[in-house]
């Protein structure tokens, strides 16, 4: 009797895990959608599409990407949080989507980094601050001294409220004591009105910033980022005067909660096998994105990080969409 139990219950034993087991092995088995969150063309699907082309070769698996833009990347961000966690359904998602916009909007039906399992960060891009050329500051030091002294007078731009460059201002602001108008926008009028003075001050995305820097159109004061860039080789950090200050965008790949280790672990893999090929390193570079993998703990603990940093941002500045 006791012998027969034991079988018993060995069998049982074997039952439970050979659907898991057999389940591992056998993915992937069908084509893997990777869900960017924005419009087809935009930065970050130019990203996904350059990982998923290296990531498919690499794993001999099928990867489709799928646009699904709405609602600040929300509407995305929903479908694969809700979506089977099987490995199948990814997400590509970014700072917005995921660790900024969440504290600034109020209808988000899902938890931006607890209903994810993260895999790896992707790519980061420093922003950096720019000015009116013709302010009489040239160094970060020099800004917040005039601003100190001019307090209320100098005005940055940026692409919205609550936007990553406004939040970055925001975050200038409390670090370095300054008082200092926003102006949002809505249009291309951004970078005329920087060039024209209308406004003076811009914490810009680097992409769009080099171009008019070494164009003498802009000039730049520090790099968001806390070493050099090597776009703006001569431009210090903003970090030397102000410690710890960090402001840029990026890419993360996540899948739904509950997603097998096995899977989040070769996905993993394959995400940095990717970006050590010269084709997606030189195609991120061209957008100044410079390849950034992680394990999957301290993408969470990035991720985390970055979640509680913009909420007191949003906090403190009491920002509000309208």
């Amino acid at each position: 009797m006791k012998r027969r139990m034991a079988l018993t219950s060995l069998a049982a034993l074997v039952a439970a895990n050979t659907p898991r087991l057999t389940f591992a092995q056998a993915w992937p088995s069908q084509p893997i959608h990777v869900v960017v969150p924005g419009p087809a063309g935009n930065a970050l699907d130019a990203l996904a599409r350059l990982m998923c082309a290296a990531m498919a070769q690499s794993m001999k698996a099928n990867f489709v990407i799928d646009n699904k833009p709405g609602a600040s990347g929300h509407i995305g961000g929903e479908f694969v949080a809700r979506a089977k966690p099987d490995g199948y359904t990814l997400v590509f998602g970014s700072s917005t989507t995921h660790v900024v916009s969440p504290h600034i909007l109020t209808d988000i039906k899902y938890k931006p980094i607890d209903d994810f399992d993260p895999i790896s960060l992707i790519a980061k891009v420093a922003n950096v601050l720019v000015c009116y050329p013709e302010l009489p500051v040239k160094t970060v030091p020099e800004l917040i001294a005039y601003a100190k002294a001019n307090p209320g007078k100098l005005s940055f731009g940026s692409t919205g409220i609550g936007s990553n460059l406004h939040l970055g201002m925001e975050l200038f602001k409390m670090m370095s004591g300054t008082d200092m108008q926003h102006v949002p926008y809505s249009s291309a009028a951004l970078q005329l009105d920087l060039i024209a003075g209308r406004i003076q001050l811009l914490l810009d995305n680097m992409p769009v910033a080099v171009p008019n820097i070494r164009a003498g159109k802009v000039r730049a004061l520090g790099v968001a980022s806390l070493q050099r860039q090597p776009e703006l080789p001569d431009v210090p950090p903003i970090a030397d005067t102000l410690p710890g200050f960090e402001v840029g965008a990026w890419g993360v790949l996540m899948a739904p909660k509950g997603t097998p280790r096995q899977i989040i672990d070769t996905l993993n893999a394959a995400v940095r096998k990717a970006l050590e090929t010269p084709e997606v390193r030189d195609g991120f570079l061209k957008q100044s994105f410079h390849p950034a993998p992680m394990t999957p703990e301290q993408t969470g603990d990035f991720l985390r990080a970055e979640y509680e940093k913009w909420a007191k941002v949003v906090r403190d500045a009491n920002i509000k969409v309208n």
